[in-house]
């Protein structure tokens, strides 16, 4: 297939677009470079990189056509990601995350190219009981509204000709060549290794519906390719634990690993744990627990693998909150200016 991957040069779409290459699949790639694209560079066969800004297609929803010409699928992964990130600018994050999805998926509509689309189990919010994907969603936060009205609008165009497909992202770990360490679980790698201690804020009961990097890569590709799906919407994850057996598990591997729990004045509301029933009906089997992933984190720090890893280059918030005026940039300026970080971080 010729596949559209948007924002295929963060820390999913990085793992994702090798696999899609080995399976045989011809990939395009439109992503505005907050976070650079010259680690898609040495991806072989090479990949066609259009380094552009989404919401384009909102005022200029004639782009859709170049963007689409000659697809038979488009993967979007493209969002402003995570609470911190969305909630810096509110407007950004409806525009990126909402209204530039309903555009793409109408435009891919009328020509009838297959639409995976990527959600996240955050829309949950709090609820009891492992949540199935006809459960009611209670978004909390900025980023999690912004998928629940994406999800509403992509079932509103379903039809008998043109369904696409939901996954409902667990929260991701993992290692990546476009590497995160604002995610729980990597950040946990961080903290356990070049301090030896972690924090837990609020007590750490929290349930997480967690997966691998990997895993959320394979899950695209395997239902990018099933033509014949049941359901519209999947919870994808591999295990629900709290916040407190995240930690357990990082004691594991080093004994003498620091614990200490902070009160907070607010207490995180969010807490979910999900049902994978109708992901594994479909076929599709995750491989990777935590305790493996936090393994994996670790020696990728300890060894070198992810370069100055305490760099707030890896955390979506605060990188974005350093790029002034974020969203009035000109693209190709904050290329140039991620490229330029780039190299000189591999120096």
């Amino acid at each position: 297939m010729n596949i559209l991957v948007t924002g295929g040069a963060g820390y999913l779409g990085s793992v994702l677009l090798p696999k899609l290459l080995v399976r045989g699949h011809r990939v395009r790639v439109v992503d505005i470079g907050y976070f650079g694209i010259g680690h898609l560079r040495s991806l072989r066969p090479t990949v066609d990189v259009s380094r552009r800004d989404l919401r384009e297609v909102i005022d200029d929803p004639a782009l859709c056509q170049t963007l689409l010409e000659g697809c038979d699928c488009v993967i979007h992964l493209a969002a402003i990601s995570n609470d911190p990130s969305a909630d810096l600018n509110p407007g950004l994050t409806e525009a990126v995350n909402f209204r530039s999805t309903e555009i793409l998926a109408r435009a891919a509509r009328d020509r009838g190219i297959r639409f995976l689309f990527s959600s996240s189990c955050s829309v949950y919010g709090a609820a009891e009981g492992d949540i199935e994907e006809d459960g009611v969603v209670s978004p909390l936060t900025t980023y999690a509204v912004s998928k629940v009205k994406a999800e509403r609008v992509l079932e509103e165009l379903a039809d008998a000709r043109w369904s696409p497909i939901v996954l409902r992202n667990g929260t991701l770990f993992g290692y990546s060549p476009r590497m995160r360490f604002d995610l729980v679980v990597n950040i946990f790698s961080l903290h356990s290794t070049l301090s030896n201690e972690l924090k837990i804020f609020g007590g750490g009961q929290q349930w997480r519906p967690f997966l691998h990097v990997s895993d959320c890569a394979r899950a695209f590709v395997f239902f990018a390719e099933q033509l014949e799906l049941r359901y519209q919407c999947y919870n994808i994850a591999h295990e629900n634990l709290q916040v407190v057996d995240v930690a357990a598990l990082f004691q594991r591997l080093n004994p003498s690993l620091r614990v200490t729990r902070l009160t907070l004045p607010e207490i995180d509301q969010r807490n979910y744990r999900v049902s994978t029933r109708r992901m594994q009906e479909a076929g599709f089997r995750t491989r990777v627990g935590v305790g493996m992933g936090a393994e994996e984190m670790v020696d990728a720090i300890v060894s070198g693998l992810i370069p100055d890893p305490e760099s707030i280059y890896y955390r979506n918030a605060k990188w974005l909150r350093e790029l002034t005026h974020i969203g009035a940039k000109d693209p190709r300026e904050v290329m140039s200016l991620m490229e330029t970080l780039a190299q000189m971080r591999l120096r």
